[in-house]
């Protein structure tokens, strides 16, 4: 699906995102240690998670005023970011139950984002809308969670 490229920063880091819950995936199938899998994960949530949730928040907030039909996705959106928080938070003393709760959130908040939330977004907000977005949205980092120092993974 092409995507608005006003929303490409977002994207570009639902793709990271995904690619953690992919390495998540193979450590818990190689029986990586919890407590490092833990540690990939407060990373991943300092470098880029908490301040994509932040601008999501705070950039797509507007529209709900603007566009009531918004405000249902967006409240789901805001949940989803409730209990991937809750996740981490849980993560103090984390086992593999954990990890696999953290990583099977943070998937599904990305694909109902990608496939539902965005979809929508583009259909309802008109163009300068759109660039407004998209300039608020270029200070997003985009990191590599790849580049977490133990390869748990392999």
């Amino acid at each position: 699906m092409k995507r608005n490229e006003n929303l490409y920063p977002l994207s570009w880091q639902h793709h990271n995102g995904l690619l953690a819950v992919l390495i998540l995936r193979k450590g818990v199938a190689k029986n990586a240690d919890p407590a490092l899998m833990s540690q990939f994960i407060q990373q991943i949530w300092k470098d880029e998670l908490q301040e994509h949730f932040e601008a999501e928040e705070v950039v797509l907030k507007k529209f709900i005023e603007r566009y009531p039909l918004l405000e249902v996705m967006f409240n789901k959106m805001i949940e989803d970011h409730s209990q991937i928080k809750q996740s981490l938070d849980q993560l103090k003393n984390p086992n593999t139950g954990l990890i696999k709760t953290f990583y099977q959130r943070l998937e599904n908040h990305i694909r109902f984002e990608e496939r539902e939330f965005f979809p929508l977004i583009e259909q309802t907000l008109n163009v300068s809308e759109l660039e407004e977005t998209g300039t608020k949205l270029t200070h997003l980092h985009h990191q590599t969670c790849t580049d977490f120092p133990v390869k748990f993974w392999e």
